[in-house]
């Protein structure tokens, strides 16, 4: 009996995990109603104009998060709204290539990259290419998170994501934000 019950034992101790701690800048959405947010709306009238209004998503602790996108196409451009901004790394971080060998097996492979930098309404700003992109995406590129403040005096956080089929057209994108 004691030899039956081992294989279900180091099954179930298997199987058991710790669960990952929520990580305290993401936030939960609530809705769309820009009214709720607690910082200064920072926002693409150029990529308004190009490609239309966004979708807008707000978040429980006062932050939102736009997303343009291009018709029917995979560019993307997000504008993160963010009340905890995340620390700036010391250097890039490693950009991550999904692939497969000959045989099927998934591969992740990590690319060491620089900075680069663009300039969002007068204040400097780094970036850098988080993914490769994909079969169903083209590949992501991030900024930190950054201050700015407002013509109004209020100050917040913001962070900006655009997914494109070319490293230009992302280095183009970033700065095409006002208030």
């Amino acid at each position: 009996m004691r030899l039956l019950l081992l294989p279900i034992a180091a099954i179930a101790l298997v199987s058991c995990t710790v669960p990952t701690p929520a990580d305290p800048r993401a936030a939960i959405e609530t809705g769309s109603d820009l009214s709720t947010v607690k910082i200064p709306v920072l926002r693409s009238p150029w990529l308004e104009a190009r490609w239309g209004a966004p979708e807008v998503a707000t978040r429980a602790d006062g932050g939102y998060r736009l997303t343009y996108r291009q018709g029917t196409s995979l560019n993307y451009v997000f504008i993160h709204g963010v009340i905890q901004p995340a620390p700036v790394p010391a250097t890039a971080p490693d950009m991550q290539e999904d692939s497969f060998t000959d045989n099927g097996v998934p591969v992740s492979t990590h690319h060491k990259q620089s900075w680069r930098q663009a300039t969002v309404l007068g204040t400097p700003v780094k970036w850098y290419q988080n993914d490769a992109g994909g079969g169903a995406d083209f590949p992501c590129y991030k900024t930190t998170d950054f201050p700015l403040t407002a013509p109004d005096g209020r100050r917040g956080h913001y962070r900006i994501e655009v997914c494109a089929d070319a490293e230009s057209k992302a280095a183009d994108w970033i700065t095409k934000v006002s208030w």
